[in-house]
C-alpha cells in the first residue's frame, strides 16, 4: 500500500511552525519568531562587517608599507604571486622559486616597481573610499586623487621619448615581457608602453588584490578602478563632489580633466597621431564640457554661446550635425516664453 506524507511531516523544523494557508502564500511569523531572526541577522551582520574590516585594514596596512619602495613593493608582488598562483594550489615552493628566477630581468626593468607603487597607492585609495556615504566627507579623498593624477600621467610620459622623426618609443624597451613593447598605440589606444598598460589595469584585478581577496569588498559604484582612466575618475568622483560642494569651480575642474588627458595623449602618441586625435577629439572634449555645464545649470548661458563657437569653428566635424541639432533643442527649451500679441481691434469706447 502507497504511504503519503502527511501535511504535518512537509512542516518545516528550522522555523517550528506550519503554515495553515495554501502552500502558494508566505507563511507568517509571529512577533517572537521575527524578533529571532531579525536579532541573529543582526548579529550575522555585525561580525560580517567586522570580518570586512579587519581584511581591508589588514590590506591597507601591508599596501602602505609596500607603496614607499621600489624593494618594498616588489618584496610584496613576489609574496602575492607565491600565495596566490603557488600556496593556494599546493604547488612546490621549487616551482615558485623557479619561477622568482625567472623574473630577474622584469624585475630590473626600472618602470616595473613604479607601476606597482602606483597600483598600490590607487589601491589604497579605492579602499579609503568604499565606506565614506557622505559626499561632503569626500573632500580628503578627492584632494588625494588630484594630486594622484599628474602623478600617474607624469611617471608614464617619463618612460617614453619622441625621436627626430616624432614617433614614440620606450626609453627602455625589451625588459619585462622579453621584447621590445610599441609606445604608441594608436590614435585612440593611449599607449604609454608597459607603464601604461599597467596603470589601465583595473586595481581589483591585481595580484596584491588577488591575494588580499579584495575583489567583492571593492564594490563601490561611484568610483573608478583603472589608475590611468582619467575620465572615469573625474566623472565618477571628482566632479560629483565639485557639484555637490563647490559649484562654482566645476569649470575649472572640468578645464583640468581635460588638460590632463591631452598631456597623456600628447606624452604617449607620435606627433601625427597627436595632431590628428587633437583634430578630431579636443572640439568634442569641449562641448562636452559646454554641456555638462549646461546640463546641471552651471553658467548656462555661457555654455550655449561656447557651443555655439565650437559649432562656428568646427563645421566639417563628424559631430557638427548633431551637435547643431542638440544645441537647437537647448535652445527651444530654455527660451522665455512670450506672451502673443493680439491682432484684435481694441474696443470702442461706450457711448455716454
Amino acid at each position: 500500500m502507497k504511504r503519503f506524507l502527511t501535511p504535518a511531516l512537509l512542516c518545516a523544523p528550522v522555523l517550528a511552525f506550519c503554515p495553515t494557508a495554501s502552500a502558494q502564500e508566505a507563511p507568517a511569523l509571529t512577533p517572537e519568531q521575527t524578533a529571532s531572526i531579525m536579532k541573529q541577522l543582526e548579529q550575522i551582520e555585525g561580525q560580517i562587517t567586522k570580518n570586512r574590516g579587519d581584511a581591508l585594514g589588514a590590506a591597507l596596512t601591508r599596501f602602505r608599507a609596500a607603496m614607499n619602495g621600489d624593494k618594498e613593493a616588489i618584496d610584496l608582488w613576489f609574496a602575492c604571486n607565491k600565495l596566490e598562483n603557488y600556496d593556494k594550489k599546493d604547488l612546490k615552493a621549487t616551482d615558485f622559486q623557479a619561477w622568482k628566477d625567472g623574473q630577474e630581468n622584469r624585475v630590473k626593468d626600472p618602470d616595473f616597481p613604479i607601476g606597482l607603487r602606483l597600483q598600490l597607492e590607487y589601491l589604497v585609495l579605492s579602499i579609503q573610499a568604499q565606506d565614506i556615504k557622505d559626499i561632503e566627507k569626500m573632500g580628503p579623498t578627492v584632494a588625494a586623487l588630484q594630486a594622484f593624477i599628474p602623478k600617474a600621467v607624469n611617471a608614464v610620459q617619463s618612460t617614453m621619448k619622441h625621436s627626430a622623426s616624432g614617433a614614440i618609443e620606450e626609453k627602455n624597451p625589451g625588459r619585462g615581457n622579453g621584447g621590445p613593447r610599441g609606445g604608441g598605440g594608436g590614435p585612440r589606444g593611449g599607449g604609454g608602453g608597459s607603464l601604461g598598460q599597467t596603470l589601465r589595469q583595473p586595481v581589483k584585478g591585481t595580484i596584491f588584490s588577488q591575494a588580499y581577496t579584495l575583489d567583492q569588498m571593492l564594490n563601490r559604484q561611484d568610483w573608478e578602478y583603472s589608475p590611468l582612466n582619467i575620465n572615469g575618475i573625474y566623472k565618477n568622483v571628482i566632479l560629483p563632489y565639485y557639484l555637490d560642494q563647490k559649484p562654482a569651480e566645476v569649470p575649472a575642474q572640468y578645464d583640468a580633466m581635460i588638460n590632463a588627458e591631452l598631456a597623456m595623449r600628447k606624452g604617449t602618441m607620435s606627433e601625427t597621431e597627436f595632431a590628428q586625435y587633437y583634430k578630431e577629439e579636443a572640439p568634442d572634449l569641449q562641448w562636452g564640457k559646454a554641456n555638462f555645464l549646461l546640463q546641471h545649470k552651471i553658467t548656462p548661458i555661457l555654455a550655449m554661446a561656447d557651443m555655439l563657437k565650437i559649432i562656428r569653428e568646427n563645421p566639417t566635424h563628424p559631430k557638427a550635425g548633431a551637435w547643431v541639432k542638440q544645441l537647437r533643442e537647448a535652445v527651444n527649451q530654455t527660451q522665455i516664453p512670450t506672451t502673443p500679441t493680439s491682432t484684435e481691434p481694441a474696443p470702442a469706447a461706450p457711448q455716454t
